[in-house]
């Protein structure tokens, strides 16, 4: 009963019934899907376990690039952003990913895109440690962050990373993005996103049903989609509204390193009027959380609450 209000009512009850029917399978290592693109062949997977690599301190060679240009050593913006402000409807600029101006050395490669990237440390390791094998894309609401990061990639001559400052859920956003990218997008990721506690800014919330549909009508089959958040309650919503896409398996229990994390007091104690479906509740019991970071690399603030001996909630989706 604790956690009911980060779900928005209305929509609670069909969703979770849909969720629970489609999302609630558990389905064996043998069932989850291979990433294949259009020819047949198996792609780059960077959510692969066998591939695990996790440093000391994933970090290390991003963090001195911090002061390598006065004009990116300290960038000063808000923490969180209002998405529906007038100021983020802005479209970015178009890219151009083919020809002499692309981003990419070869835009056909397998694309991962990270929604909300922050500063963009996580992305540019996950391109360093895989500089021949896919592009990354980060895009994120906080400009000068995007701006930040794509200086440093082009410090490192990094050929398949880039970064775009935008609202993708402004309208017409995800189209210019990503309408005309030649190759195949094999993996999503929402990771810490902004909490917005209060019922009346849920809407607020980057991971919108429209969203789910979009990444879903957009990853090849068998791609991913991971999410985590430090916010138990965030978590859970997350999970029940791609747990409601008929075309996206959750994969979580089925995975090594799935256990039983339980909810936070401390969320749950801000979560604490309503009556709980009993479906939720069933599906909710239910799931296993990973304990790691599938892609082998932590976030920066996975880091920090792992530092503070706290708890993070991860869960990954397959295109089925």
């Amino acid at each position: 009963r604790q956690w009911a209000r980060c779900l928005p009512r209305a929509r609670m009850r069909s969703r979770l019934s849909r969720a629970f029917v489609g999302g609630g399978e558990t389905p064996s290592p043998q069932e989850t899907p291979d990433i294949v693109a259009a020819s047949g062949d198996t792609i780059f997977d960077p959510f692969d376990f066998k591939s695990l690599s996790i440093n000391d301190n994933p970090f290390t060679k991003v963090q001195p690039l911090d002061n390598s240009d006065k004009v990116f050593e300290r960038v000063r913006c808000r923490q969180h952003v209002n998405p529906l402000a007038a100021m983020h409807q802005v479209l970015p600029d178009e890219p151009t990913w083919e020809g002499e101006v692309s981003p990419f050395d070869d835009p056909t490669l397998p694309l991962y895109i990270d929604l909300g990237c922050g500063s963009g440390r996580y992305l540019l390791q996950l391109a360093l440690k895989h500089k021949d094998k896919a592009n990354f894309l980060g895009v994120e609401i906080r400009t000068q962050l995007a701006e930040r990061a794509q200086h440093w990639a082009e410090e490192f001559n990094l050929r398949n990373a880039h970064f775009i400052g935008c609202n993708i859920n402004a309208e017409g956003a995800w189209e210019r993005i990503l309408d005309k990218y030649p190759g195949p997008v094999t993996a999503f990721s929402v990771l810490m996103p902004d909490p917005w506690f209060k019922k009346k800014h849920y809407k607020r919330r980057m991971l919108t049903e429209r969203l789910v549909n979009r990444i879903s009508s957009k990853l090849e089959k068998g791609g991913g989609m991971f999410i985590q958040s430090d916010i138990y309650p965030v978590a859970v919503d997350m999970r029940a509204k791609l747990s409601e896409n008929l075309d996206l398996m959750d994969v979580t229990n089925a995975l090594p390193s799935a256990t039983k994390i339980d909810g936070d007091d401390h969320d749950n104690k801000q979560n604490s009027e309503g009556d709980i479906d009993e479906r939720l509740a069933m599906l909710k019991e239910s799931w296993l959380w990973l304990d790691s970071n599938p892609s082998g690399i932590p976030t920066e603030r996975e880091t920090y609450v792992a530092e503070q001996g706290g708890k993070v909630w991860r869960a990954l989706f397959r295109k089925r």
